[in-house]
């Protein structure tokens, strides 16, 4: 399991994960992952299971596979509630809290819980580039003060063993300003400034709003089968608006122009989806699964882009994404004494309709339309060396779908000579993965082969004169050989660790539009982790993470980077009460370095965030539970 510097988790080095808790999608991405998941302490954790070969019930989604963290539950019934608060602070102070009360009776349950995360968060980065043999060298200081609010209800209704409705609802919520300001050193040649560009990007209002509801029904025929049905709708409102001044100066400081780029972003996505599943135990050792399941999703999105105080009519437009799904699946499971095999197929039928529209009339300037049926089969043996050692062999195609707003071919400045883009031909990547994993007591070896296709990522290009743009294409293939050593072990009453080391070697091969390269590269990654009992009853957690230098997603090539996290925690008052302090990277070593070349363009880019700080949290809960919710299957929404 790898956490990189930019919050992305993932199994292996390609393709993204899916997160789970309790059996529950997370649907938080980058630092908000990070943030959440370094928030859980490791004493609530009850086990951490991993899958980079799940079976066809999963959604095809999530290239690297799926991790799920299961967290201690209290099995008595009665009332429940746990509530924590927290501070962390470095260059800005922030704090957390959370509460969830469940009251349980012989045949229903209600469950209620609340969340927030309020707080600033520094980012700083920057490029130095060289294009058409002029240098653009640029500084960013990036604040982002947006906080989180969730909340949610669900009652669960079970009158006897073979029936259980369920009900959720919940609101997440995601709003508040933000600004970033960019020095650029303009020059003639390499050595010659020529103008200084300083701009803004005032987020003057963020608001992004999901609203979640969902039934399901889970019937009980016999002990050996069983029939679920879930029906989830979501709803997403979105709106940005900005102001960006820019001003450019001489050499010696004297004002030559300046302009102000007003920008408003409005969104809205629903998303409806349905499934049907049915399990089957036979008392020969085999276990059948199958199911369908149909979803729709529709994105509407509106950008009104301002030059000169008047709308600009060649960027502003409207954007309209439909997509609907229909899938089935089938996944046979049987265990012969010493061997386990599994076999499954998923089976998707997709079409998509991209529509651009004018922004004033709403003329359809351009249409893309997609259909395609796909086959996800996974296969997996294992057989049991002994009684502590197992041999299994496995292989998987899954894919990572673009996210809605990478679709959206709207511009959006940094400065005037940096853009994002949107692009709406971007394909889904397909993984192909074959492994070999062997296990003995806490050693755990894999040697894995692992390609994607039509692989997706953002990457800088030349856009027009001295400018760059940030896209996201399908670029070509990324091919990666892979050797993962796994090792957890109590070394002593008081002292466990957990190891990981992975050695690699990466080939990215680059076919799109005009350009042909490959970019070849071998790389490892290194994690260690102690959990140490101290005297008086207080356990420190000492980790620490390595990168070495590595092929990126494109042309460019990462960096080494690293960092520590040391944490002390004490429980008290018969383990109701909790008490935590955390230094997060504590060097402040954890960074995005990259360089590349591509034609006449040569970037080295640069940046860290507020990775350092001190956590201090408080956890306390009374009561007792039994409380179960069903697993939130609308995986449309991970892509929001």
């Amino acid at each position: 399991m790898r956490l990189d510097s930019k919050g992305n988790l993932s199994l292996s080095a390609l393709g993204s994960a899916t997160v789970y808790v309790n059996g529950k999608r997370i649907r938080l991405q980058g630092e908000a992952l990070t943030a959440y998941l370094r928030a859980i302490p490791s004493s609530n954790i009850a086990s951490i299971t991993t899958s980079t070969n799940p079976d066809a019930s999963y959604d095809s989604e999530g290239a690297s596979g799926i991790i799920d963290i299961t967290l201690k539950n209290n099995n008595e019934r009665g009332l429940y509630i746990s509530t924590s608060h927290g501070v962390s602070f470095w260059n800005h102070l922030r704090q957390s809290s959370d509460f969830s009360m469940a009251y349980n009776k012989r045949t229903w349950q209600l469950g209620i819980n609340y969340s927030h995360n309020i707080g600033h968060y520094d980012m700083e980065y920057g490029t130095d580039r060289i294009q058409d043999g002029d240098r653009n060298f640029s500084e960013t200081d990036d604040t982002d003060k947006r906080n989180t609010y969730a909340g949610g209800l669900a009652f669960v209704f079970q009158p006897g063993k073979r029936h259980k409705l369920t009900l959720n609802t919940s609101v997440d919520a995601l709003t508040g300003p933000g600004v970033t300001a960019t020095t650029t050193w303009i020059y003639k040649g390499r050595e010659t400034l020529h103008e200084i560009l300083k701009a803004r990007n005032d987020y003057t209002k963020q608001e992004n709003t999901k609203y979640t509801t969902g039934i399901g029904y889970q019937f009980a025929i016999t002990e050996q089968q069983s029939i679920a049905a879930n029906a989830d709708w979501i709803h997403v409102d979105g709106l940005s608006r900005n102001q960006q001044p820019n001003a450019f100066y001489s050499p010696d400081g004297k004002l030559l122009r300046e302009d102000d780029y007003p920008a408003e972003n409005k969104k809205t996505i629903n998303i409806l989806s349905s499934t049907a599943d049915y399990r089957l135990k036979n008392s020969r050792g085999g276990e059948l699964l199958a199911g369908v399941k149909a979803a729709k999703v529709e994105s509407r999105n509106r950008f009104g882009f301002y030059a000169k105080g008047a709308l600009d009519l060649t960027r502003s437009n409207r954007f309209t994404y439909q997509e609907s799904n229909l899938e089935g699946y089938m996944q046979y499971a049987q265990q012969w004494k010493r061997l386990q095999a599994s076999a499954g197929l998923r089976i998707e039928y997709m079409q998509t309709v991209g529509t651009l529209k004018s922004y004033q009339d709403g003329t359809v300037m351009e249409e893309n339309k997609n259909c395609h049926t796909r086959l996800f089969p996974n296969l997996s043996v294992s057989y049991d060396l002994d009684n502590s050692s197992k041999l299994t062999l496995a292989y998987s195609k899954r894919q990572d779908k673009p996210r809605y707003e990478d679709l959206n071919p709207f511009e959006y400045l940094l400065d005037e000579l940096t853009y994002w883009k949107g692009n709406p031909f971007i394909q889904p990547q397909i993984s192909h993965k074959i492994s070999l994993g062997y296990t003995k007591n806490s050693l755990s070896i894999t040697l894995s082969y692992n390609q994607l296709n039509d692989y997706f990522t953002q990457l800088p290009d030349t856009y027009k004169k001295n400018c760059i743009v940030m896209t996201t294409k399908n670029i070509g293939k990324q091919k990666q050989l892979a050797l993962d050593l796994v090792y957890n072990k109590r070394l002593t009453s008081w002292w466990d660790i957990s190891t990981n080391i992975g050695a690699y070697y990466f080939v990215n091969h680059l076919d799109y539009e005009t350009y042909r390269e490959d970019y070849r590269r071998p790389s490892c990654n290194l994690t260690l982790s102690n959990d140490i009992q101290l005297p008086a009853k207080i356990r420190m957690e000492l980790s620490a993470k390595y990168a070495s230098k590595s092929q990126g997603r494109s042309y460019e090539m990462l960096k080494p980077s690293g960092s520590i996290d040391i944490g002390l925690s004490r429980r008290l008052l018969r383990d109701r009460l909790s008490l935590s302090l955390m230094v997060t990277d504590l060097l402040h070593t954890e960074r995005w370095d990259s360089y590349g070349r591509k034609g006449a363009l040569q970037l080295d880019i640069w940046g860290h965030s507020e990775s350092r700080q001190v956590l201090f949290r408080v956890h306390y809960n009374f009561g007792s539970r039994k409380f179960e919710t069903d697993k939130n299957k609308v995986k449309e929404a991970e892509r929001l």
